[in-house]
């Protein structure tokens, strides 16, 4: 950090502030469309100012009326007068939001009493969430814990996580939560889709059981036994990135079997074909089983996505381009 007068905000701080979680923040770092005021050059650590609320407050207002990445950055850096007309295309959807979020209030106050917190979030976001992460659960008999999506709820954060031990998908949702203890609950996926995805979805808990409830309609979640592993631990313990691709998500071929990657300073081939993509970082070759890693970039939001390599033995990260909140890890396998 600098020795500025200027006060800085650690980035849990700015999340709380911005309304964008921490990993958004990240990505919208990694991609220059909001980078930090400071970063620490020991820790790494990043940290923002006040003055930045109000861009990372277009970002996150601009991300939430489906405005594409490319559209947000000429937003920010381009003419006034044609962002002020971008967004008054969207102005009846936002008026929408807004009255869904006043909606949701009036119940979250009955809700105050409770001891575990209830959470609102949007329930089409909540319902794009769970098919996005849930196509990573597991199907073996085996560890049943891993057909289940684990939900965590803390705060201003719903969280939901999924893997079948080849890939790890995880989405977390900006969230209007009331007093209480925070949760998490295994869920068993069939059982997360079964609402109307629109206005507001409220995620409750007691002891034993979770609810959804969006448009008057209440419905309880099937709950699945077990200790879901720490994932945070896992996404934490990843070696640094050394090479990151920037790419349409179409780049894998639909035909089954061992897929060979190669990216450098001299672009991106998949199996011996040149795809147009960004490459930055040191030259990598890395192998994947094609239908795993077809899984895992089709969860994606939007047509980029963003790969860290750290190494063709370590699992690969893909970040969506449309959503930083959505992370996938996938797994590498012996060419």
């Amino acid at each position: 950090m600098t020795d500025s007068a200027e006060e800085f905000l650690t980035i849990g701080v700015f999340a709380r502030a911005s309304g964008l979680t921490p990993s958004a923040l990240r990505f919208y770092d990694d991609c220059g469309l909001l980078v930090p005021a400071s970063i620490d050059a020991r820790s790494g650590y990043r940290y923002y100012t006040r003055a930045q609320a109000k861009r990372a407050n277009i970002i996150r207002q601009l991300r939430e009326i489906g405005m594409p990445l490319d559209k947000v950055a000429s937003a920010l850096d381009g003419d006034g007068a044609a962002a002020v007309e971008m967004v008054d295309r969207h102005v009846d959807e936002l008026a929408a939001r807004a009255r869904a979020a006043a909606e949701a209030a009036v119940s979250i106050r009955r809700l105050f009493d409770e001891k575990y917190c209830t959470a609102t979030v949007s329930a089409a976001d909540f319902a794009s969430a769970v098919e996005q992460v849930a196509s990573a659960a597991g199907t073996s008999e085996e560890f049943p814990v891993l057909r289940g999506v684990l939900v965590e709820v803390d705060g201003g954060t719903v969280t939901l996580t999924a893997t079948d031990r080849y890939r790890l998908s995880t989405r977390s949702l900006v969230a209007q939560s009331s007093p209480g203890a925070s949760w998490s609950r295994v869920a068993a996926v069939g059982s997360l889709g079964s609402l109307p995805a629109s206005g507001n979805c409220a995620l409750t808990a007691t002891d034993d059981a979770m609810m959804l409830e969006s448009e008057g309609v209440q419905h309880t979640v099937d709950l699945v036994d077990g200790d879901f592993p720490d994932w945070r631990t896992i996404v934490d313990g990843l070696a640094p990135t050394a090479t990151r691709v920037v790419v349409q998500r179409d780049f894998v071929p639909l035909d089954s079997g061992t897929l060979r990657i190669d990216a450098g300073p001299d672009g991106l081939t998949v199996e011996g074909v040149v795809v147009p993509a960004r490459v930055t970082g040191s030259e990598m070759t890395v192998f994947f089983d094609a239908a795993v890693l077809q899984a895992a970039v089709a969860s994606a939001v939007g047509p980029d996505l963003m790969l860290d390599i750290a190494a063709p033995d370590q699992p690969m990260l893909v970040r969506s381009a449309v959503d930083g909140a959505l992370t996938t890890l996938v797994m590498p396998v012996l060419g």
